[in-house]
């Protein structure tokens, strides 16, 4: 990467990684892509893979460095690291501590950003300067990358982050990079630490901008963490929603939702009656509480 100019953004892309030979490729693809004027910092955090992921990371770097990747911002710095870690929270806080730029997002390696002009939009919402976080939109796709889904939320409320849905698409929460030093994950948490972090951004008052771009794509799919490990989600979500307080009653709420929404969505999935019931069970459950929220 050569000298930075003044006011020119340099987007920190963290990928943690662990036997993800698969998807890995696709996810730096979409990382080198990006086009426009700005510098990219770009770090992966591999646990120590047996399987090819080393193989195609540096296959990368290689085209970097003899100038076959056609690069298509102001440059690329493009570095790596292969040991074991203590999970995926702790990777991408060692990423973080690497990074040199101002801009972090942190993209897992089965995820990909939606197109190659991702960066250049995020920057435009950033080069105001009255945001620390921008959160977009995206989309759903399944392992072989077709879309599934779109994922979108006109708005943020602190109240269903904590105790109904999570609905923050992670890997389109773009954070200015001095946050991912100063405010650590909590270790405790596998399957939520994300929520937690940007919940706990939030209610700390951070400036944040929702906007409705879309900056990636899911890879959602029955191996991934987030489906494969339903219940003990369900089990994390209480520990961060008792973070935020100690009403009985509220907790209550939250606990038969989870629940209840697990239940639906593992034995009627497909059923169009159950996907109304679970919006139905929100609308509910979102009243009881908000009123108990209110009453706090």
């Amino acid at each position: 990467m050569r000298v930075k100019e003044k006011d020119i953004p340099v987007f920190s892309i963290v990928t943690p990684s662990y036997n993800q030979g698969r998807f890995i490729e696709d996810t730096i693809k979409s990382v080198l892509a990006q086009a426009g004027e700005f510098y990219i910092d770009y770090v992966i955090m591999d646990g120590g893979s047996t399987d090819a992921s080393v193989d195609i990371i540096m296959k990368y770097e290689r085209l970097l460095r003899e100038g076959k990747w056609p690069v298509r911002c102001l440059g690329i710095e493009y570095r790596w690291v292969s040991e074991k870690d203590g999970g995926q929270a702790d990777a991408i806080e060692k990423g973080f501590a690497r990074a040199r730029g101002e801009i972090g997002v942190w993209l897992n390696s089965d995820d990909v950003f939606y197109s190659d002009r991702v960066f250049e939009a995020v920057a435009r919402y950033f080069c105001g300067g009255d945001a620390d976080l921008v959160i977009g939109d995206g989309t759903l796709i399944d392992r072989d990358g077709c879309q599934t889904g779109v994922h979108h939320t006109d708005r943020i409320d602190l109240r269903e982050l904590i105790f109904l849905d999570y609905h923050i698409l992670q890997p389109s929460a773009f954070l200015k990079t001095d946050y991912y030093r100063t405010v650590q994950f909590d270790k405790r948490l596998n399957y939520c630490f994300d929520a937690d972090f940007f919940i706990r951004l939030i209610g700390g008052g951070i400036r944040y901008k929702k906007v409705a771009d879309r900056f990636s794509s899911f890879r959602l799919y029955s191996e991934t963490k987030t489906l494969s490990g339903r219940e003990k989600s369900v089990a994390e979500c209480m520990i961060i929603a008792r973070k935020h307080t100690d009403d009985r009653a509220l907790l209550a709420a939250c606990k038969a939702y989870k629940y209840l929404s697990l239940v639906i969505k593992i034995k009627y999935a497909r059923s169009t009656l159950a996907r109304y019931g679970c919006f139905l069970a929100r609308a509910v459950f979102y009243r009881l509480i908000a009123g108990a929220w209110g009453r706090r």
